[in-house]
C-alpha cells in the first residue's frame, strides 16, 4: 500500500464496529445516568438526614438554653435573698418579741 492507497474495509465490518460502537455508546449513557440517578438519590439522603439531625438538635438547643437560663436565674435569686436576708431576720424577731410580749 502506497501513501496515496486508502484501505478499503469491507462493509459487513464497518457494520460490526459501528453497532459495538452504539452498543458501548448506550452502554456508558446508562451507565452516566444510573451515577447521576445514585448522585441525586445520595443528595435527597443527605438531606433527610441533615432535616432528622437538625430536628434532633433543636430540642437540645432549647434544652441548654433553659439549663442556661435556670442556672443564671439561681444566681440571681441567690443574691436577691441574701441581700435579704437581714431584713428576715429582723421581721423574724418582731414577730417573737410580739408574741412573747417583750
Amino acid at each position: 500500500m502506497g501513501s496515496n492507497e486508502k484501505c478499503m474495509v469491507p462493509l459487513e465490518v464497518l457494520a460490526v464496529y459501528e453497532k459495538k460502537l452504539r452498543e458501548a455508546t448506550i452502554a456508558v449513557q446508562d451507565r452516566l445516568f444510573l451515577q447521576t440517578k445514585e448522585v441525586i438519590e445520595g443528595e435527597s439522603f443527605v438531606r433527610i438526614l441533615a432535616r432528622k439531625n437538625l430536628m434532633q438538635e433543636q430540642p437540645n438547643q432549647i434544652r441548654e438554653a433553659m439549663i442556661k437560663g435556670y442556672v443564671e436565674m439561681s444566681h440571681i435569686n441567690l443574691m436577691i435573698a441574701s441581700e435579704c436576708l437581714h431584713a428576715e431576720y429582723e421581721a423574724q424577731h418582731m414577730v417573737e418579741r410580739l408574741v412573747s410580749g417583750g
